[in-house]
């Protein structure tokens, strides 16, 4: 393996990367002596001082054992094998990335605690100092990142210990540089917040909570993992971009909220919730309104305050929101009087009623701490079921962020696949309602990173909101992609403006839909998840046929298997439980894996392919099992087919379907064709036609009986 010389800017680092490089790849062997100081300096086409640096550092890592008077070698196995065996694991490459972040959050809370009982008062002013000079650097990325690596790297050295100094020396230079500076670039004020509390934290020697400042900070630099800190992130690292956008009424036109405006406001909203609801903490406050931002507000000013926010689905009947504000315990109300107007019989509710957007009138700012238990109660969400009652979620903060990496990412893939710049901002338009999982976690995940969502909250106003407010993204349910694709397939896509980007969840799509839209440019992401999962899943942002079928990729933070064809996840985006509803809870959670009901398969490149709902299943006299949504998807590829059900009728295969009566004929000859095509006992044998359209819940879901 030849050396290369050096030509860039960043000579140090290039030097000791060969030179690490040539021992990693197993070039250097152990005990082999490396050329001398010169001969290296002229190889390379640097200083014998940088060379010097670079071997030191090797030294410090183990790799390297200089004899006085003979030179540098190869080390061999000996009293730094155990640590040398971490090095080639840190230096897999990014796919390891997140395994060295867990990792770094282990060590460096420890590091800083003993460096805490152990630095001098001189130290502690260095320490002061070089936080200084990061604040200064904040506009400067590469010094920004050299000061904060050099800041945790003085830590270490403060423990006096040998060994922590070469484990932080390895972890520091596993973090590749370029994905330093990226989450600098969102969070540097954040970072700066917390090295302010360790310093306070050193001053006053306390070295526990100089500990637990250091894991904040690696917590929340590194990903958002409560409430709390994302909202501090709002504050601290974009304060001037846009948060949200939404079309006032009122007005006649778009209202615009910065970061640290949407910030403001959840501590508006907190303050007033504790100065309104007796004894607030544990409370379990139901939010009754259409989606928007007082909405959006409340659910984080809820969980700030120490209460349990209960998204409600305000389209419901008062009979059916009257028994689910009966199952979750909700004592006080978020409302902004519609639905009051709407169903009178809202007068019987007996608990506390406020108003959802009174907090715009506060002017003080409340302030927050920390969730103390990120495993506590913090959210009770409705599932969307297709049959039966709908059940009570229970999530924690701790379910609740725990895929925001997942959600996160493919910001960037996004970027490169669009070949967008790196500092390209994204807007969303929201359409789903905010008590589904999928707007909610979309409102946390997009915050988190910096961009911006828009409110569209009446779908008969969607090509209004688009040319008021452009817009990147969409989250859509079937049936509204259904009709986007229709609008583009008849040349009308400039409605849309710049809108290219639609995530689909909720239910599988045809993919001969998926095919049309990718063909006109579109970017479709495929989602797949449950309201128990917090939505997380899969992730499928292929364009390629083979994979437009699937509902994504696995999530690396879970864990995944299929159990007689269901898929079954584990992870901490798992739910508690139902609320109150043990047995329910039981028949899907066992040994901490979620029986989703789904049934799937899984190819050998990692793709999930949903194939039905395992309660869903038709047991036909035959012993056969067929699964409805398989036929459902067949007959959707019939351009006469607006929609179809497929149920069993007296042991009998029967598809319910809307078309125009006019076309009836060519549906029956569509499905004459299909079923020569199936097995026996999957043939559709008795067909019923309808010009109204098929029951379905608020996602776009088919009810069936």
């Amino acid at each position: 393996m030849a050396i290369k010389k050096v030509v860039k800017s960043s000579v140090s680092q290039q030097v000791f990367d060969q030179l690490r490089e040539q021992i990693l790849s197993g070039s250097w062997k152990p005990g082999q002596k490396l050329p001398s100081e010169n001969e290296l300096a002229a190889q390379f086409g640097v200083s014998r001082v940088t060379v010097r640096n670079a071997l030191q550092k090797l030294s410090g890592l183990g790799l390297l054992e200089t004899r006085f008077g003979e030179g540098s070698f190869v080390r061999g196995a000996g009293a730094q094998a155990a640590l040398n065996q971490l090095v080639p694991m840190l230096y897999l490459g990014q796919e390891t990335l997140r395994d060295i972040l867990t990792f770094r959050r282990m060590v460096e809370g420890p590091i800083c605690e003993i460096a805490c009982r152990r630095a001098t008062d001189r130290e502690i002013a260095g320490l002061r100092q070089l936080v200084d000079q990061m604040e200064r650097a904040v506009g400067d990325l590469a010094a920004f990142a050299r000061l904060d690596s050099a800041f945790h790297e003085q830590l270490a050295q403060l423990t006096r210990s040998t060994m922590m100094q070469q484990i932080y020396q390895i972890i520091d230079d596993a973090m590749q540089s370029a994905y330093r500076q990226n989450v600098r670039q969102q969070s540097a004020q954040v970072a700066l917040h917390w090295y302010r509390e360790i310093l306070d934290a050193f001053e006053a020697r306390e070295s526990v909570r100089a500990r637990q400042a250091m894991e904040q900070s690696l917590a929340q630099t590194f990903w958002i993992s409560t409430v709390y800190q994302n909202v501090v992130n709002m504050e601290s690292a974009w304060p001037d971009r846009v948060a949200v956008r939404y079309y006032d009424e009122a007005a006649g036109g778009v209202r615009e909220i910065l970061y640290k405006e949407y910030a403001a406001d959840i501590r508006r909203m907190v303050g007033w919730l504790q100065r309104s609801v007796p004894q607030v903490q544990g409370r379990h406050i139901g939010l009754l309104a259409p989606s928007g931002y007082p909405y959006a507000v409340a659910i984080f000013g809820c969980i700030l305050a120490g209460a349990v926010a209960v998204p409600l689905n305000s389209e419901k009947s008062w009979p059916e929101l009257a028994a689910e504000l009966d199952r979750a315990d909700v004592d006080c109300l978020l409302t902004d009087g519609s639905y009051a107007a709407r169903e009178p019989d809202f007068a019987q509710f007996a608990g506390q009623v406020l108003e959802i957007g009174a907090f715009a009138r506060c002017t003080e700012l409340a302030q927050l701490s920390e969730c103390p238990d990120q495993d506590a109660l913090a959210l009770i969400l409705f599932t969307s079921d297709t049959t039966g009652r709908s059940k009570g979620v229970m999530l924690s903060q701790r379910n609740l962020f725990a895929p925001m990496r997942l959600f996160t990412e493919p910001f960037g893939a996004v970027r490169r696949q669009l070949e967008l710049g790196e500092d390209y901002r994204f807007s969303c338009l929201s359409v789903l309602p905010l008590f589904h999982i999928a707007a909610l976690t979309s409102l946390v995940s997009w915050s988190i990173s910096g961009n911006t969502v828009h409110f569209c909250t009446d779908l008969r106003r969607l090509y209004r909101d688009l040319a008021a407010m452009p817009s990147d993204a969409m989250a859509v349910v079937p049936t509204l992609l259904k009709s986007i694709h229709h609008d583009v397939m008849k040349g009308r896509a400039a409605r849309l403006g710049k809108l290219r980007i639609f995530t689909c969840g909720a239910a599988t799509y045809d993919p001969q839909m998926l095919a049309d839209l990718t063909g006109k440019g579109f970017l479709i992401i495929q989602t797949y998840g449950l309201t128990e999962t917090v939505g997380d899943g899969g992730w499928n942002s292929a364009q390629d046929e083979a994979h437009l079928p699937s509902v994504g990729l696995r999530d690396p933070d879970m864990e995944y298997r299929l159990e007689d064809g269901e898929l079954c996840m584990k992870g901490d985006a798992v739910m508690l439980g139902y609320y109150k509803d043990p047995e329910a809870t039981a028949a899907v959670l066992r040994d901490g894996w979620f029986h989703t009901g789904d049934l799937a398969r899984i190819d050998e490149d990692g793709y999930i392919y949903l194939t039905g709902r395992k309660n869903n299943l038709m047991v036909l006299p035959s012993g056969e099992n067929v699964s409805p949504e398989e036929l459902e998807a067949k007959l959707a590829r019939c351009p006469a087919v607006r929609e179809a059900l497929v149920c069993q009728k007296k042991g009998r295969i029967c598809a319910r379907i809307l078309c125009r009566a006019a076309l009836q004929p060519q549906v029956r000859a569509y499905i004459h064709t299909l079923n020569r095509t199936l097995p026996l006992y999957k043939r559709i044998t008795a067909v019923e036609f309808t010009d109204q359209p098929l029951p379905r819940n608020a996602l776009g879901k088919l009810q069936r009986e």
